[in-house]
């Protein structure tokens, strides 16, 4: 995606720019639809799993031991 606006990769593939700047910056990960398009658009550089680990993910709730511990 070097190269290219984000308002102008955003009308490629049906988004918004501000979805491509998250998706760029790291703060989002695309669905799996917009993956695909994103892979088609861009000559299969950009795979799937170049999101792999991309986005927020849940903070995962301490175990009910370690909060009667506090």
């Amino acid at each position: 995606m070097t190269g290219t606006t984000n308002p102008a990769f955003a009308e490629k593939i049906g988004k918004s720019a501000e979805s491509v700047r998250r998706y760029r910056a790291g703060e989002r990960e695309p669905d799996q639809k917009v993956m695909r398009l994103i892979f088609e658009v861009t000559g299969e550089l950009v795979t799937p799993n170049d999101w792999v680990g991309v986005g927020p993910r849940p903070v995962p709730e301490p175990a009910a031991d370690e909060v009667s511990a506090s």
